[in-house]
């Protein structure tokens, strides 16, 4: 029997257009390499997604859940390889955003040139120019119109830019950097929202890690809405209580002091 498969990182109406895939287990291991990726256990799951596309080479959702896999483990050029290969096999338009969203993330890690790191000043140059030009608890914001917006690091390696929004009660991602981080997974639970246009809902998910600078918060509770139309999300007080913050407005500088 033919069966659609979900994707793992994005949420898709697969019941429309459903997949015909290969019969023989594909389905079972795509189905035990998403319970792998979720429990954390990347390298089960990108066994069985391999496997699964020994019997399936055309689909193109596994060479996703596979690119989602190699990404999370910061193997670029693998995960740059196959985010191609899905675009390639001509996947739903979901999908293919998706794709193309990770595909932006990784193509500039996977072709970074190897340079040498530079030889070690010695002792007393090094003690005159490490002094940095900001302290280490102190990052840089730039204006849009009423707001102050900030560039984080999500998890080690994707940059987005937030509104710093201390009357924010949770913070919030976008849907588009949501696919690319694979936090849209389809059992994320909804939940109701107030905005100021009203109110309305977004999927529940939880972000490995934001950083700012060298200001870090692991396991940060979020919700999938697309909050603002000139940033990546909503810095809210998921992530901004577990620092006392300071707003120098004159120099454009946030200052986070850890509780």
């Amino acid at each position: 029997m033919r069966r659609p498969i979900r994707a793992l990182a994005v949420a898709i109406a697969l019941s429309a257009a459903p997949i015909a895939i290969a019969a023989g287990g594909v389905t079972e291991l795509n189905e035990a390499g998403k319970a792998a990726y979720a429990r954390g256990d990347l390298a089960t799951a990108e066994r069985l997604f391999r496997e699964a596309l020994e019997a399936a080479p055309e689909e193109s959702t596994l060479h996703y859940h596979l690119a989602v896999v190699l990404t999370k483990q910061s193997r670029w050029k693998e995960a740059k390889d196959a985010y191609e290969r899905c675009l390639r096999l001509g996947p739903s338009v979901a999908l293919r955003a998706a794709a193309i969203e990770g595909l932006r993330s990784v193509t500039p890690l996977a072709e970074r040139r190897y340079r040498p790191p530079d030889p070690e000043p010695a002792p007393v140059a090094r003690r005159r120019v490490q002094r940095p030009a900001d302290p280490p608890d102190t990052v840089r914001l730039r204006r849009w119109g009423g707001n102050w917006v900030v560039e984080a690091t999500i998890n080690d390696f994707q940059r987005a830019n937030f509104v710093v929004d201390t009357g924010a009660s949770i913070c919030s991602i976008s849907p588009r950097v949501a696919a690319s981080l694979g936090l849209m997974t389809h059992d994320a639970p909804r939940i109701p929202l107030m905005t100021p246009g009203g109110p309305t809902s977004g999927l529940l998910v939880k972000i490995p890690s934001i950083r700012l600078g060298e200001m870090e918060v692991r396991d940060v509770p979020a919700v999938v809405h697309a909050s603002v139309d000139f940033a990546d999300g909503l810095l809210g007080n998921t992530f901004l209580r577990h620092f006392t913050i300071t707003l120098d407005p004159d120099r454009g500088l946030l200052t986070l002091q850890p509780r």
